[in-house]
C-alpha cells in the first residue's frame, strides 16, 4: 500500500512536469493565383524550366499529404483576374471554375484577396458559396451599418489533439486597390485593431493560432510587432520570404503558382518549440501524378476556352514585357497609343499595374490579350488643363509605384531624395510642343483631351492623380477588346522603350 502511494505520487509528478501534449503539423499555402490553372515557362539560372499548373499543384501538395500526418492547405486569396479560366462562369459564379481547382486539391480554408471583389460583392461572396472549405475574412464590413460580410471571421480546426485557429484580415489598401463602384457598399477595418479585438478570445478556444494577411510583407512584420498571441502569419506577398518577429512565424510564396509555402511546427503545450520553413517549387517537367478530379477540371477549363480565343488575330515581333511596376515599358507604349487611336485623344494615361502578362515573340492569340489585360477596365475620356498635367506627374513621382505609362506626352523628371514634390518634373513634351521646360509650364491654362481607364479614373484623388478628375465621359469600350480591334488592324505588334519617362540625376 505505501509502495502503491509512492508510486503515485511519483507518477503525478510526472505528468506535472512533462508536456500535456505534441503534435507536428504542415501548412501549406498559395497566394496570388491570378486565374493560373496551367504550367508556363520561367528562366532559371539552369535555362527555361516549366512551372505551375493545377496538376502541379495537385502532385506536390499529394505528395507531402502521403508523408505528413496533419497537413493544412491555405489560399490567401487573390484567385482571380488573370487568365481566361477566372473569367468563365461555373455554376453561376464568374471565375467559379478557380474555387472548384481549390475543392479539388482538398483546400482547407481561404481568404478573400481583393481582386476577389473586381466583379463585386455578390460574386465574390458566390465564389465562397461553391467552396467545400471555410472563407474567412474579420474585417471587411458593410460601410452604413459597420456589420461584417456574411463569410466567417474564424474557423478551428483540429489536428489531433492540437486546435488549431484561423483568422484573415484584408490590407488597409483595398478600398484604392478595387474599382470604387464595385465596392462602394463596403469598409474595411484597420487589421491591426481588429486582430487584437478577436485573437484574446480565440486564444481561449485554441492551442494555435494562424493568421491569414492579404497585403505586403512588410505591413505583415507591423502586425507582428503589434499584435500579441499570433503563431503563423501567412502573407499573400508575390516576394517568397519568411521572417520571424516577437515568436510569430511570417511567411509568403512567390506568387502566381510559382512556389507553394511549406510550414511544419511542432506545438507543445500550446507553444511552437520547433519549424521548418521552405518554399516548394512547383515545378512541371518531370513525371508528375496529379489527382483524376484535377486532371479532368484542366481539360474541362481548356474546352470551355474554346478555340475563339486560340485564334491569332496578330503577330508580335519581339518579346513586350510588362516591365516592373515603375518606368516605361512597351507594352505600355502600346496600351497609351492604342487608347489614343481608338478616342482621337492628345494624351493617353494608363496605370503599369494593369498590364498583367508579357506577349512573346511569334503569334497572338485573343486570349493573349485576355491575359495582359485581364480586367473589365473601359476607356475614359476627360479634360486636364497644362498646370494639372505637370501636378498628376509630380504626384505619380511622389508615389513611386504602379507608375503612369503615358503617350502623347514625353517627360524628365528628377529623383524624389534629390527634389521636393512640386520641383520634380524638368519638362514635358506634348506632341512635339513644350508644356514645361527647366521646371517652368508655359501653358498652365490650355486645355488637353485625355485618354485613361475607369479605374484609374475612379481612384484619381487618392492614387493616381492627386485630384479627381470631373466631367469625363465613360465610353464603354473595354481596354481588351480595343487592343484585340487594334490587332485586327495593325496585324504586327513591335514596340520597345523609347524614352517617353526619363530620370535625370541633378
Amino acid at each position: 500500500m505505501k509502495r502503491s502511494n509512492c508510486f503515485s505520487l511519483v507518477f503525478a509528478f510526472l505528468f506535472l512536469i512533462s508536456p500535456l501534449f505534441s503534435e507536428s503539423i504542415v501548412f501549406l499555402h498559395s497566394n496570388d493565383t491570378h486565374g493560373i490553372y496551367k504550367s508556363y515557362k520561367i528562366k532559371t539560372d539552369q535555362g527555361e524550366r516549366w512551372v505551375g499548373g493545377m496538376e502541379a499543384c495537385s502532385h506536390y501538395i499529394n505528395t507531402i499529404r502521403e508523408k505528413e500526418d496533419h497537413v493544412f492547405y491555405i489560399d490567401t486569396g487573390d484567385i482571380m483576374t488573370g487568365t481566361l479560366a477566372a473569367e468563365l462562369e461555373y455554376k453561376g459564379v464568374t471565375g467559379g471554375f478557380m474555387i472548384e481547382f481549390l475543392n479539388g486539391l482538398n483546400c482547407d480554408a481561404w481568404c478573400f484577396g481583393n481582386h476577389e471583389f473586381d466583379l463585386g460583392l455578390e460574386n465574390a461572396l458566390g465564389l465562397s458559396r461553391l467552396a467545400d472549405f471555410p472563407t474567412v475574412m474579420a474585417n471587411i464590413v458593410y460601410e452604413k451599418t459597420g456589420k461584417p460580410i456574411p463569410v466567417k471571421s474564424s474557423h478551428i480546426f483540429h489536428a489531433g489533439k492540437l486546435r488549431v485557429g484561423v483568422t484573415a484580415v484584408m490590407q488597409e489598401a483595398f478600398i484604392v486597390e478595387v474599382l470604387k463602384e464595385r465596392i462602394e457598399e463596403l469598409d474595411v477595418l484597420p487589421s491591426v485593431s481588429t486582430l487584437r479585438s478577436k485573437i484574446p478570445d480565440l486564444d481561449k478556444e485554441t492551442d494555435l493560432i494562424v493568421v491569414l494577411y492579404h497585403g505586403r510583407f512588410p505591413d505583415a512584420l507591423k502586425i507582428a510587432e503589434k499584435v500579441q498571441g499570433i503563431d503563423i502569419l501567412l502573407v499573400a506577398s508575390e516576394c517568397g520570404r519568411f521572417e520571424v518577429i516577437n515568436g510569430t512565424l511570417i511567411q509568403s510564396t512567390f506568387g502566381h503558382q510559382k512556389s507553394l509555402g511549406y510550414l511544419k511546427v511542432e506545438v507543445e503545450n500550446g507553444r511552437v518549440k520547433d519549424y521548418e520553413s521552405q518554399q516548394i517549387w512547383l515545378w512541371d517537367d518531370g513525371c508528375l501524378k496529379p489527382s483524376p478530379r484535377i486532371k479532368a477540371l484542366v481539360e474541362k477549363v481548356d474546352e470551355a476556352i474554346g478555340l475563339e480565343y486560340t485564334k491569332v488575330i496578330g503577330r508580335a515581333a519581339r518579346d513586350h514585357l510588362k516591365g516592373k511596376n515603375s518606368g516605361e515599358n512597351a507594352l505600355g507604349n502600346w496600351i497609351t497609343d492604342a487608347m489614343r487611336w481608338k478616342t482621337g485623344s492628345e494624351i493617353g494615361f494608363h496605370n503599369t499595374g494593369g498590364i498583367r502578362n508579357n506577349i512573346v515573340a511569334g503569334p497572338i492569340t485573343k486570349g493573349d490579350i485576355f491575359e495582359v489585360s485581364p480586367f473589365r477596365n473601359t476607356l475614359v475620356v476627360f479634360k486636364l488643363t497644362g498646370r494639372q498635367i505637370k501636378d498628376l506627374l509630380e504626384h505619380d513621382i511622389e508615389k513611386g509605384w504602379d507608375q503612369l505609362q503615358v503617350s502623347g506626352l514625353s517627360y524628365s523628371f528628377c529623383p524624389k531624395n534629390t527634389k521636393p514634390m512640386g520641383e520634380r518634373i524638368v519638362d514635358i513634351d506634348i506632341n512635339g510642343d513644350n508644356l514645361v521646360r527647366d521646371g517652368r509650364i508655359l501653358y498652365p491654362d490650355k486645355v488637353y483631351t485625355v485618354v485613361s481607364n475607369n479605374y484609374l479614373i475612379s481612384q484619381a484623388k487618392d492614387k493616381y492623380f492627386g485630384f479627381p478628375v470631373k466631367g469625363y465621359k465613360d465610353t464603354g469600350m473595354l481596354i481588351n477588346q480595343m487592343l484585340v480591334g487594334w490587332l485586327e488592324e495593325h496585324k504586327i505588334l513591335d514596340y520597345e522603350v523609347e524614352g517617353r519617362i526619363r530620370q535625370i540625376d541633378r
